[in-house]
């Protein structure tokens, strides 16, 4: 059978950004409590679009990469504007797509790599050809500014993904996907009567968070065998540097083979992955064969890991 793999990555990203110093303004806190605590100095905040708007954006910069049309649109987002129109139609009625299948999904912070595992699956197993997958997320529009907790976490951003099994860029090796639902409680996000709140119980979410990263690299590790002249890399949801500095420690990966930018970017759910992976790629990280981990992990509880040969 035809590999399947990444064939183009896009990104979108809002101008304006949230500083530690602008939220001091804001709620009792101070830039060195925050970095100390998140690694967070600035995330980026929508003022304008809506995520639907921001999933397109990223969708175009994709596919400004590539002469093909996609066949099937799998969006990822927990923040949508309206549950009808979803997000992937506002992708295909944007394109002008006639013929074309869609849907959404929602897995928390791991969503972009489940929509990956779908539209791998749907590929294998369907006929489909290039399946175009986001992951939008305008996280301030749920975020309370008066919490010092969470409005230090939360930004907005999109990511875009085209898979194909016509001479992919980057072949896909392997999945692992999971779900413990007696944590569902445990990260929750909506409104109130209009209120809009994000909530965590921080100390159980970090626990869960380094044990399943661990557990999702190590299952990798089994599926995929890396080569002596392969060099691997961790892209993690970018949820917390606390939490990489630990699972770094437990496995013994190099902290220098995670890509982060959350110092600069913040939380940005189910986008963050896709938005680490192709900043680093631009900046020449990866070398032909390296093995990519994305690792994803949060709300339901969820986590999800692919490997990559870029």
């Amino acid at each position: 059978m035809s590999k399947i793999g990444i064939k183009s990555i896009g990104v979108y990203l809002p101008e304006y950004k949230l500083t530690n110093a602008d939220l001091e303004k804001m709620v009792e806190t101070n830039d060195e409590w925050i970095v100390s605590r998140t690694g967070i100095r600035e995330r980026r905040i929508e003022k304008n679009l809506q995520t639907s708007d921001m999933a397109i954006k990223a969708a175009q910069d994709c596919l400004s990469h590539v002469n093909v049309k996609p066949d099937l649109i799998i969006s990822s987002s927990g923040t949508g504007e309206t549950n009808f129109p979803f997000q992937s139609s506002r992708i295909a009625e944007n394109f002008g797509l006639t013929e074309t299948a869609g849907f959404d999904l929602n897995a928390g912070c791991s969503g972009l790599v489940y929509a990956l595992s779908a539209g791998y699956s749907m590929i294998k197993s369907l006929n489909f050809k290039n399946v175009l997958v986001t992951a939008s997320e305008k996280m301030s529009s749920f975020t309370d500014y008066t919490d010092r907790a969470s409005c230090i976490l939360l930004g907005d951003g999109a990511s875009s993904m085209l898979i194909t099994n016509k001479d992919p860029e980057h072949e896909i090796l392997a999945f692992e996907l999971g779900m413990d639902g007696t944590g569902s409680s445990l990260i929750t996000l909506g409104a109130r009567v209009g209120n809009p709140y994000f909530w965590q119980d921080g100390q159980k979410v970090f626990k869960f968070a380094v044990k399943k990263v661990c557990d999702v690299i190590n299952s990798l590790r089994d599926k995929v065998k890396i080569g002596k002249k392969s060099k691997l890399h961790i892209i993690p949801h970018q949820a917390n540097m606390r939490i990489f500095d630990t699972v770094a420690s437990r496995t013994k990966i190099p902290a220098s083979d995670f890509v982060m930018n959350i110092e600069r970017f913040g939380n940005t759910s189910s986008a963050s992955i896709g938005i680490a992976l192709d900043e680093a790629a631009k900046q020449g990280r990866f070398a032909k064969g390296d093995i990519l981990f994305l690792v994803g992990f949060g709300a339901g509880l969820t986590w999800a890991g692919a490997a990559i040969k870029w």
